[in-house]
């Protein structure tokens, strides 16, 4: 099991919840880098100033991780849903029969990662699950602290086996569909991870639930 010393990031990274507007459009444009140029998941004509951001950001966190000199390295939001309004996966995935999903009060969905390609190696190496823990820790805590028991995701395979390899497991929901790239939509419920961390990787919960 990957002990989570491979992933501490303080000596190059430095987490916190953006929610400024000019924060917020360096995020909207590494979104339109990412998921209009370098992916091409997105049409870039739509976004003609080069920001990307769509109805769900009205209602969503922004947890962002910056390098030393204070660039993006990468962001992720959790989409809230406190009016039932539905999230995002909803209009692309299909669930499986008899599936119990919670109240959408209590859930979030976890949507719009991305990794700016010149921080995803830190100096001295290392990889993309640097980045990804770090905002996911930062995340993890503000759930935990605004009452969210449940992330929705719609994932690919290469982040499900990541999170998998040091003990996060996702519960799949639905059948693999292609939305920005071949996904399946999953679901975790907060205790039940922290519970099997306990388990398998109590120095990953730790570190999780530290102060940062």
């Amino acid at each position: 099991m990957t002990h989570p010393k491979a992933f501490r990031p303080e000596h190059w990274l430095s987490t916190r919840i953006v929610n400024q507007p000019q924060e917020l459009r360096r995020i909207y444009r590494l979104r339109y880098s990412v998921y209009c140029e370098e992916r091409a998941f997105l049409c870039a004509h739509r976004y003609p100033k080069g920001l990307e951001f769509d109805a769900y950001d009205a209602r969503s966190r922004c947890f962002a991780a910056f390098d030393c000199n204070d660039e993006v390295a990468g962001s992720v939001r959790l989409v809230l849903d406190e009016a039932g309004e539905g999230f995002p996966y909803q209009q692309h995935c299909a669930l499986f029969e008899g599936m119990d999903l919670p109240s959408s009060r209590v859930a979030g969905e976890v949507s719009r990662l991305v990794l700016n390609q010149n921080c995803r190696t830190p100096p001295g190496g290392g990889n993309t699950g640097t980045v990804i823990l770090s905002v996911y820790r930062r995340m993890y805590q503000y759930s935990l602290q605004h009452g969210i028991e449940y992330w929705y995701a719609a994932m690919e395979r290469p982040l499900l086996r990541m999170m998998g390899r040091i003990g996060v497991e996702f519960q799949r929901i639905g059948p693999a569909v292609d939305y920005y790239g071949p996904v399946a939509p999953y679901l975790l419920e907060l205790s039940a991870l922290q519970q099997r961390l306990a388990k398998v990787n109590p120095a990953l919960l730790r570190w999780l639930d530290s102060e940062f």
